[in-house]
């Protein structure tokens, strides 16, 4: 082989670090924070994991043809001269990557590392490997989020395909699949294997990176997550392209997945990712799931300072966006007239003793009840984060636009499964939102006719 072609054996590395983790987890933020580091080379998803594997294959055709030999499994026992094979390539892929760079070590975080982690460990018994989880309801909004016109890319298409129609669980079944494999490596392998919580990532930065650089046997680097975006990274290769619009870390995304409908979850499924999530420490998803409000943070151990789901949060400032919008709030409600309560009486006569509330959503949530009769816990609740709340009053938007999208939330005791409720249209059209609907009159029947 000419000697351009051979691996530097200066730049040759024996102990790689390969991230493992579903999509929507937070591992391009994660190879930003590697490939800060001084010694460390993260590039942008290589596929280099299934590559590996196809070439194993061709290597095993073409070391059998012609005899009757057995094919080699992708996870079982890989002769020395397959993995000599695989290494030779992987050496000579990211050893000229590593000269352009002026580091020692490569990092890879394709998404498909965690299916052929196996065969990874082989060709480098001192590789790292680094094993990284999110909520599953959170992984499930954020892959709708990314996906709005239709659930593609970010290896969710096979799921698709098993549950036509419902993103929830196409993304639902796609974690479970990915969380249950990681799991399973790292059991088997724990020594090489160290295991980080987005949600801890973003809660405590520095924290976490420092444990996971100690595990990687390099020096801690205070400030690398600040700083690694102030850093160049290559930018020309698939990732979260949200990455490069953003310029802090920062913990916002947590606990959306309470926008989720856990209710689009088939029973079998939702137990086995309950299942997952005990083994990560994550809460589960349980009846009144989707009724939190205010922050949600979907570990099982959290902060002091977080109110948790079900208690009441301080009321906002009164410079703070929640506070402002529950003034608009307020002054919609305000202008209903004697007559308007008359017409809602005639309308909505079960509602006469029935509590109704509306929540703005955010750090710290603000809530504004509404009752003729000033009696009890409300039967529904309206939940929007400020900017819903706006569009929405501002005629930008609609009632149904919002609800189906989760940024408009109806928690309703009495009817929790209808979209369209009497609940739902009597607080819209308290807020002018809406006109009472107009239904057709019963069509007389022969026996009460005339």
């Amino acid at each position: 082989m000419p000697s351009s072609l051979m691996p530097d054996p200066d730049t040759a590395c024996d102990s790689p670090v390969f991230v493992l983790t579903s999509s929507r987890s937070g591992s391009t933020l994660l190879r930003f924070i590697l490939d800060s580091h001084p010694e460390l080379a993260c590039p942008p998803e290589t596929i280099v994991s299934s590559a590996c594997a196809s070439m194993l294959r061709s290597w095993t055709i073409l070391d059998e043809a012609g005899s009757e030999g057995k094919p080699i499994s992708d996870t079982g026992q890989v002769p020395p001269a397959g993995i000599a094979v695989v290494q030779s390539a992987m050496d000579h892929l990211f050893g000229a990557y590593l000269r352009r760079r002026g580091k020692r070590r490569w990092c890879d975080k394709s998404l498909d590392s965690h299916t052929y982690a196996g065969l990874l460990a082989q060709a480098y018994p001192k590789a790292k490997f680094i094993c990284l989880y999110r909520h599953c309801m959170d992984v499930i909004a954020s892959g709708v989020e990314a996906c709005p016109w239709g659930l593609h890319r970010f290896g969710f298409d096979p799921f698709v395909a098993q549950y036509p129609g419902n993103s929830v669980a196409a993304v639902g079944a796609y974690w479970v699949s990915c969380v249950q494999t990681i799991l399973k490596f790292e059991e088997e392998r724990p020594d090489s294997c160290h295991r980080i919580r987005y949600e801890d990532l973003v809660t405590a930065p520095e924290e976490t990176v420092a444990a996971m650089f100690d595990f990687l046997g390099v020096a801690r680097v205070p400030g690398i997550t600040a700083d690694c975006f102030k850093m160049p990274h290559e930018s020309n290769g698939p990732g979260d392209e949200k990455i490069w619009f953003t310029d802090q870390v920062t913990s916002s995304a947590i606990g959306r997945g309470v926008h989720v409908p856990s209710g689009a979850l088939p029973e079998p499924m939702l137990a086995e990712i309950n299942q997952v999530l005990a083994k990560l420490g994550y809460r589960q998803v349980v009846p009144g799931w989707n009724e939190a409000v205010g922050p949600f943070d979907p570990r099982e151990t959290v902060p002091a300072s977080d109110p948790g789901p079900n208690q009441t949060p301080p009321q906002p400032p009164d410079g703070s966006a929640a506070a402002s919008t529950l003034r608009a709030l307020d002054q919609r409600l305000s202008m209903r007239t004697d007559a308007d309560l008359r017409v809602f009486a005639d309308r909505w006569p079960r509602l006469l003793t029935e509590t109704l509330a509306l929540v703005v959503d955010g750090d710290t949530p603000a809530e504004r009840r509404w009752s003729l009769a000033d009696v009890g816990e409300p039967v529904a609740t309206l939940v929007a984060a400020p900017g819903t709340w706006g569009s929405l009053l501002s005629g930008q938007t609609n009632i149904i636009t919002e609800l189906t999208s989760g940024r408009l939330r109806c928690l309703n005791k009495r009817d929790r499964h209808r979209l369209r409720s009497e609940e739902l249209h009597a607080m819209t059209w308290l807020l002018g939102l809406t006109q009472i609907p107009v239904e057709r009159a019963p069509v007389p029947t022969a026996g009460n006719a005339g």
